[in-house]
């Protein structure tokens, strides 16, 4: 993440003119879960709206002013739902509670953050339109909570899913809420066996039978991050009937007890920098200690997505490594299929996409001694592998061809990543230089698909919204053009400063797609905007603040009605 991140706003564009008279009820133009669908494709199957004012506002987060740090941090680190829209019904969290201020751990003498998220409350609300009015129908609050900040800095994901006229929230012991959809009844909790040190982790994702899969982690009380955990696949069927599966069964071959990836940081003390250390006295490169592997468990964000032939696709780590990290592939049994390293793939490190020591503007973790071997990664002294990272946001997108895609982390390219393409058997097909915290949308067109996604080059300054080909090849990018750094003043008015074109990145870790690839995406200087096939500006708008906040996810409604975040608010964006 880089300095500055989005958060907050819902944002529709309205429908101008030939707009339908009756609610388009195909299962393309609602968005129902994470990224759209259950492959988290992302695409919706109806023209979007270009963006033209803000036309209304609800507050969604009371407590962005205590989240948001102090400037020159990294920002209001918080991932936010994907609006859900049925027809003119938006169901969009709200956080109610109270906000306790983060908590600081000594550490040597300086500090650490931390963050007591379980004071706040989570809850879902229905919404709908009237005319040009969005209506607030109900509120249901869930008993949800998240894993503690132990596991990761960033506030993890609330994130339901709705299935014919039910909706689903996240709740307390690894379980579900189930709800209808229209009156907001409860009807009660289902999924795992309820257990108190469990966690409901990443979004719930439903299949076109109507099961509901979710990932659930079970933590030490007293030390979630120290002490081993355990985690689950959950299916729920449409009869409320729960089917689990351990991921230490899913990845049957992961490796166990001290042998795991360590880096230099793990040495006592540390090797001075840069890295890696000269080699050994016989000629051997060092190597850093391994270290504990704890069990498998589904990173914390991660939802399974689902491939056209009932494939499950999820991503599992290490408990105590990020750095041992797999795609796997379960059938509709819940058997594993096969499970694909993240590591012996990449070598783009030292000499490729890692500078040389001494250069001023790169981090230090981030360059190589004179003596690195050429692609290696200088924390390892090895080849370079995906993380697993419990602060991202990524989950995995079903291919139409059957393979599986997951943006990574690497850190040694710049703080950014790698997406990761497999095929349908698991061997590893292609990859490219950014996956941080996003997950990918899929246009399919002309008997083919792009990829769209953002590609933000936080070392270079350059910023992009990227469009690759189904082999990870680039078909064209879009620089953020943004040369205002805006505010909208208590009496309405705008204020703004020029700043240079590619100050701000692309702030959206999911974005939208409609029927003709244009390409909806919002910056960190609060505008969200329309892109062309071939990487044109169709059209932008601002919502309310230049924000620096976590990556956010978009939304298109079956009007073509467009919905994002910004700020703490639920905005809308019209003509």
């Amino acid at each position: 993440m880089g300095a500055l991140r989005l958060v907050g706003w819902i944002v529709v564009a309205a429908c101008v003119g030939g707009c339908q008279e009756r609610v388009d009820q195909r299962p393309c133009a609602s968005w129902t879960q994470w990224a759209h669908d259950a492959a988290h494709e992302g695409t919706s199957c109806v023209g979007g709206e270009t963006p033209g004012k803000v036309i209304a506002s609800v507050a969604i987060d009371p407590f962005v002013s205590e989240e948001n740090p102090p400037p020159g941090d990294d920002g209001l680190l918080v991932h936010y739902q994907a609006p859900l829209v049925v027809g003119d019904d938006v169901y969009v969290m709200s956080k109610g509670g109270t906000f306790t201020a983060p908590c600081v751990v000594p550490d040597g003498g300086a500090t650490e953050p931390c963050h007591a998220w379980d004071s706040q409350v989570w809850s879902e609300s229905r919404y709908a339109w009237s005319g040009d009015d969005l209506r607030k129908q109900w509120t249901v609050a869930s008993d949800w909570k998240p894993v503690p900040s132990d596991l990761s800095t960033t506030e993890p994901m609330f994130q339901p899913v709705i299935s014919g006229g039910l909706l689903y929230l996240p709740a307390a012991a690894g379980q579900l809420v189930k709800i209808d959809r229209q009156s907001g009844a409860v009807l009660g909790h289902v999924g795992a066996a309820a257990d108190p040190d469990s966690y409901v982790s990443g979004p719930l994702v439903a299949d076109a039978a109507g099961n509901i899969y979710y990932n659930a982690i079970k933590l030490d009380h007293d030390a979630p991050a120290t002490r081993d955990a355990k985690g689950w696949l959950v299916r729920v069927s449409p009869m409320d009937d729960a089917t689990t599966v351990s991921y230490d069964d899913l990845v049957p071959g992961a490796p166990t007890g001290a042998s795991c990836h360590g880096t230099f940081l793990d040495e006592q003390p540390a090797p001075p920098l840069p890295w890696p250390p000269p080699d050994n006295p016989d000629g051997t490169p060092a190597r850093p200690p391994a270290k504990e592997c704890g069990s498998q468990r589904p990173g914390l964000n991660v939802g399974p997505a689902i491939g056209a032939d009932g494939t499950i696709f999820t991503v599992s780590r290490a408990h105590f490594s990020d750095r041992d990290g797999f795609v796997v592939a379960v059938d509709g049994d819940l058997r594993p299929k096969w499970a694909a390293s993240l590591g012996g793939i990449l070598s783009d490190g030292c000499g490729v996409n890692v500078e040389p020591e001494g250069d001023p503007m790169t981090d230090r973790y981030e360059e190589c001694s004179a003596n690195a071997r050429p692609g290696i990664d200088p924390v390892t002294n090895d080849l370079p592998i995906g993380r697993v990272d419990d602060g991202s946001s990524s989950s995995p997108v079903a291919l139409p061809d059957g393979g599986v895609l997951y943006g990574a982390y690497t850190r040694y390219d710049g703080a950014r990543g790698h997406l990761f393409k497999f095929g349908g058997d698991g061997t590893p097909a292609a990859t490219y230089d950014f996956g941080w915290d996003y997950t990918p949308a899929i246009w399919q067109h002309d008997g083919t698909y792009s990829i769209v996604i953002k590609d933000n080059r936080y070392d270079e300054g350059h910023h992009y919204i990227t469009q690759l080909d189904a082999n990870l090849a680039v078909e064209w990018r879009f620089a953020d053009p943004t040369d205002q750094l805006c505010q909208i003043l208590r009496d309405g008015t705008r204020s703004c400063a020029t700043v240079p074109p590619d100050t701000f990145e692309w702030c959206i870790n999911a974005p939208a797609v409609d029927q003709d690839g244009t390409v909806y995406a919002g910056d960190e200087g609060g505008f969200v905007y329309a892109i062309a096939q071939g990487g044109h500006d169709k059209g932008h708008t601002f919502l309310s603040m230049a924000l620096g906040a976590s990556y956010t996810p978009l939304t298109i409604d079956w009007r073509g009605r467009l919905y994002t975040l910004n700020d703490g608010m639920l905005g809308v964006v019209g003509h």
